[in-house]
């Protein structure tokens, strides 16, 4: 699914450099998010660290809480400034196959992310991935919100923006999710960080009785050299 997201996805990021649109004044969703090249803030050689952090309130339902690393690394950049990555996710036997991808101008962990997110709410709701998927993208516009923030990364103070969306509240489909289609989901973003992203925030929360809850948080925590 991951690879396929990227193929599609790279073939619509636009050339202007990250900060063009965190200057233009009122930016869609979509614009922030799908249409920049978010690794011409990462050199040859760099990598990008994140903390992901999962918290489930029944552990014997939804699996184990847990906190672990994922590291974005560009190993070579192209004559087009597009960059071949590499994508580290987890450690010790949580740890993935290391993925690499050439001629992307998009950070990867977004798109993880966004996978991850469809993939947990399938598995809260029992409703079908590709729905939830397409669902998901086409409401960060209709349903999305913008707010320009301060943010701290490394102890100074940045510029960014906050996107919140609450994609299936009034789907069609509600009324088969459990109680969850009110779940929200937010990304921080600024090109004052190297890899754009400082954060992204899953909250999972059914308003019927006797469900779990489950919170899945993604924070940029550094910044090392790609192995």
């Amino acid at each position: 699914m991951f690879g396929k997201t990227c193929a599609t996805l790279a073939a619509m990021v636009l050339i202007a450099m990250p900060g063009s649109l965190l200057a233009a004044g009122e930016p869609v969703p979509t614009d922030l998010l799908f249409k920049l090249r978010q690794l011409d803030l990462v050199e040859k050689g760099a990598e990008v660290i994140y903390k992901f952090e999962r918290k489930a309130s029944d552990e014997v339902r939804l699996g184990l809480s847990f906190a672990d690393d994922i590291r974005v690394g560009v190993t070579k950049v192209g004559d087009k400034g597009e960059r071949e990555v590499t994508l580290n996710i987890f450690s010790g036997d949580r740890a993935h196959d290391k993925q690499n991808y050439p001629d992307l101008t998009i950070n990867p962990i977004f798109l993880w992310y966004l996978d991850r997110t469809v993939a947990s709410f399938s598995q809260l709701t029992g409703a079908s991935p590709p729905y939830l998927k397409g669902k998901f993208r086409s409401m960060f516009d209709e349903k999305g919100k913008v707010e320009a923030i301060k943010a701290d990364f490394g102890g100074n103070s940045v510029n960014a923006y906050r996107i919140t969306v609450t994609p299936y509240a009034g789907d069609p489909s509600a009324a088969k999710m459990r109680g969850y289609d009110q779940s929200s989901f937010a990304f921080v973003v600024s090109d004052a960080v190297p890899g754009y992203f400082l954060g992204m925030d899953a909250v999972y929360e059914s308003k019927n009785k006797d469900t779990p809850r489950l919170e899945e948080h993604l924070a940029i925590v550094g910044k090392g050299e790609s192995k």
